[in-house]
């Protein structure tokens, strides 16, 4: 019984390579139709297994964490005052509750982002400011990560007072310490205060995101803020108890944050808590851009199906002779189709092989290039490794298959005679050869149709963002940051001190029109928002007003470009001031969208806002101003401006207005600030241009490379039309010359031809229609003032996809009139 099965096995792979040799002679033969086949389906494989490696390292591998499925993040639900939102970030003094209180997390950590300024480290290098983070000593505990090299925080290390030690990137450690092991107990000037090294993180890990090269403990580094739980910055994670469920955790903390909230029920802090795993939020804002990448690129991949499928089915119909005669002798039909599939099969995996290397070149764009890549940690796994090789080769497989396996079984019919028939010089394809065809047509057209619409939709939401007005100058508008730290610059006076001269710089260097000084660059983001009361108003329990807030110098207006409304701007008198002997006017200016919403039937001008809840500051209204985007996609944010108080803050941005190329002031500046003091860097040096480009650029990835794929789908669907009227143009060869010889004009040739090539194309963007109107959906929270049934993009595509399918109609078409009736009745 042994022996027979091995005689079997050897019998089968005897079959096997002969079937292989032969199907290589055959694609030998037809080199080039055997090079079109194999190009097309490289590209479609190559594209998924491009894609498929990125949706593999982000989507479907597990967080580089130890046992990442008991990881989860903890938010608040619905602060007040910034609404429905079930992901806010949590107040320190309700991470501590959790962490003391919560006894289905084994671990409880937390994590905040800041900046610091790194001072010069050597002889040859300079001042920088650098992303930081500042997290609680058992964060890496609950990651289940350890440092690379050296130690983590101790707990002694994490509390109001404790020493200074940091832990540092691997980049930053390469960078500035070339990489040297003897950086541990090395000192690092942060804030122009000095830390201890004590360890190394590993080169991957990205937590809370990747642009973060220094770590330092949470409790020294905010220790004004561990007992509030009205200010919302704090990260937290935890790591569930054995056998506890998400929705248990969720629970338990949902029930703590309720119970503190019913106890102090004037605290602006959640109505509740929420818990959800680490690896859903990582990939939440990219989830659906992957998946429609992905389901773009499996669409281009079946119309290269289709196209190498009209490829075999074409010549399987000038192989009827051949296959009748191998039937004749005695070769059975499943015979005959299994050595069809192996030629298909070997297509399919050649394509697949060249389509691995088209990938491997293509994956390290895509990992630069992936939307949010900086909190990725998974980033890094992105390339092409056995499981983007096992996928390729499999989907080679089913798409050799599911493109010969109709050919083949067409070509390997029995009734010799309908074969013969079929096979002699005058007939044309059978029936059942042509109505697949037009199946197959229609299919990449409506695929082609649908990439095409979701692109298109992607292309005017992207224009869309394009033309929004944020509200202040793009051109010729320079912002640059400057931090002040609070060890070099101790008193309030010091920092207006610097300030001045810092804005007096500003404006001595020549080119510079106009120069103001704002605690959040326009366009720069959220920056920060305020809770405030208007005078007289009693406003329900658990009800606040809630703004955008910045603060600003008089000359900020000016030089961003922020229309006055009413009323006036700032002057030197505004402020509070801490100089007693030089009282002012306590003021503020508040945007457009601030006065229609709190003062909808009143004049705001002169009226006294109350900012803050504990000791509200009483502040008169004395302008309003045109609203300033945060971002582009971004809708419109009351907003309030206070003056800038005297020192009262810390990071300040320097705005100016240039009348030349902005970046060409920046050496000036540079060496203005150098002057004032050497260990301050400048940072975020960009035009408010620039500021939009780089959100604009997040976008682009999805819009490019759907666009891509959408150019290659149509492509081959021109294409994949294009060679069936083709090659049916020479297969009706002669009952063309019967046609011209009985009295058919060229006209009638040429209208036979577009019919027959347009009908199937027509059912394709009808189906392609319906088929986008379903599918793009998906595209919702992608899309920005476009909707996803956009009738302008579909119709627009629509008819640009008749119009291709028309020019590739109209080849064949155009040639088929130039048949000499003579010529084609003596080849019959």
């Amino acid at each position: 019984m042994a022996g027979s099965v091995h005689v079997d096995l050897d019998a089968m792979l005897s079959t096997l390579i002969h079937d292989i040799a032969f199907a290589l002679r055959q694609l030998r033969k037809n080199p080039g139709r055997t090079f079109i086949a194999i190009s097309v389906l490289a590209l479609g494989l190559g594209a998924n297994a491009a894609i498929f490696s990125v949706v593999n390292a982000l989507l479907l591998q597990p967080l580089p964490y130890q046992d990442p499925d008991r990881l989860v993040q903890l938010f608040e639900r619905d602060v007040i005052g910034i609404g429905e939102q079930p992901y806010n970030s949590v107040a320190p003094a309700n991470y501590l509750d959790w962490r003391r209180d919560a006894r289905q997390f084994e671990q409880i950590a937390a994590a905040g982002e800041d900046e610091f300024n790194l001072a010069s480290t050597s002889s040859d290098s300079t001042p920088e400011r650098i992303d930081a983070s500042f997290i609680s000593d058992n964060l890496l505990t609950a990651l289940g990560v350890r440092p690379m090299l050296g130690r983590n925080f101790r707990q002694d290390e994490d509390r109001p007072g404790g020493p200074h030690v940091a832990l540092i990137s691997y980049g930053l450690w390469q960078r500035r310490f070339g990489g040297s092991p003897d950086v541990l107990g090395r000192p690092i000037r942060l804030d122009s205060e000095d830390y201890q090294i004590i360890g190394i993180l590993p080169r991957w890990f990205a937590y809370p995101s990747r642009t973060i090269q220094v770590w330092v403990p949470l409790e020294p580094h905010v220790p004004k803020q561990l007992a509030q739980h009205d200010d919302h910055f704090l990260d937290v994670i935890g790591r569930l108890r054995r056998g506890v469920t998400v929705e248990q955790g969720r629970a338990e903390i949902d029930g703590i944050v309720k119970q503190y909230k019913h106890a102090h029920p004037e605290t602006v802090m959640g109505k509740g808590g929420n818990v959800v795993s680490l690896g859903e939020m990582t990939v939440r804002y990219i989830r659906t851009s992957l998946l429609v990448l992905f389901g773009a690129v499996i669409c281009v991949l079946i119309i290269a199906c289709v196209n190498v499928a009209n490829l075999l089915l074409a010549q399987a119909l000038g192989r009827q002779r051949e296959v009748a005669i191998r039937a004749a002798v005695g070769a059975s039909r499943a015979r005959i189709i299994a050595q069809l599939l192996t030629e298909s099969v070997l297509l399919s995996v050649m394509g697949g092989v060249l389509g691995i290397w088209v990938a491997s070149f293509t994956t390290g764009y895509l990992a630069a290039k992936a939307p949010n890549a900086a909190y990725l940690p998974q980033v890094d796994n992105i390339s092409v490794d056995y499981r983007v090789f096992l996928f390729t080769f499999g989907i080679a497989l089913v798409t050799g298959i599911a493109a010969g396996l109709f050919p083949a079984a067409q070509a390997s019919r029995f009734d010799l005679a309908s074969n013969l028939k079929d096979s002699g010089r005058s007939s044309t394809p059978g029936r059942s050869h042509a109505r697949f065809r037009d199946v197959l047509v229609s299919a990449e057209v409506a695929l082609s149709l649908m990439v095409l619409v979701a692109a298109g939709l992607l292309l005017r939401s992207f224009d869309q963002l394009r033309n929004v007005h944020i509200g202040v100058r793009t051109d010729h508008t320079l912002t640059m940051g400057v931090y002040p730290s609070e060890a070099a610059y101790p008193k309030n006076a010091d920092v207006s001190a610097f300030d001045k001269k810092l804005l007096q710089a500003g404006k001595a260097v020549p080119g510079v029109e106009s120069a103001g000084l704002t605690t959040c660059p326009p366009a720069g983001g959220h920056c920060s928002d305020w809770v405030f009361n208007i005078e007289g108003r009693t406003l329900p329990p658990g009800v606040l007003m809630d703004a955008l807030y910045r603060a600003v110098d008089p000359g900020f207006f000016q030089a961003a470009g922020v229309p006055l409304l009413r009323g006036r701007t700032f002057t030197q008198q505004d402020g509070q001031g801490f100089d007693e002997q030089h009282p002012r006017l306590n003021s503020i200016i508040i945007s457009e969208s601030l006065a229609k919403e709190y003062f909808p039937n009143e004049d705001p001008i002169g009226k006294h806002i109350l900012l803050g809840m504990d000791k509200p500051v009483k502040l008169q209204v004395v302008g309003i101003v045109g609203d300033v985007l945060q971002r582009p996609d971004a809708k419109v944010q009351p907003t309030m401006y206070t003056p800038i108080l005297d020192g009262d803050r810390r990071g300040t941005y320097l705005v100016l207005r240039t009348s030349i190329e902005p970046h060409s002031i920046v050496p000036s500046i540079r060496r203005a600030i150098e002057n004032l003091d050497r260990d301050l860097p400048l940072f975020r040096v960009s035009t408010t241009a620039e500021i939009i480009d780089t959100y604009m650029q997040r976008r682009e990835f999805s819009i490019l490379v759907l666009s891509l794929f959408a150019a290659l789908a149509l492509v081959l669907a021109a294409v994949g039309l294009y060679g069936v009227l083709s090659y049916t143009v020479s297969q009706r060869t002669g009952e063309m010359g019967i046609r011209m010889a009985l009295g058919a004009s060229a006209g009638d040739v040429r209208r036979l031809i577009l019919v027959q090539g347009m009908k199937p194309a027509l059912v394709g963007v009808g189906g392609g229609l319906i088929g986008a109107l379903a599918a793009t959906r998906l595209l919702s929270s992608m899309l920005f003032h476009v909707s996803p049934m956009d009738p302008s993009t579909f119709a627009a595509v629509a008819i640009g996809l008749m119009g291709v399918a028309v020019l590739a109609c109209l080849i064949p078409a155009m040639r088929a009139t130039r048949i000499d009736p003579t010529i084609a009745l003596r080849r019959e």
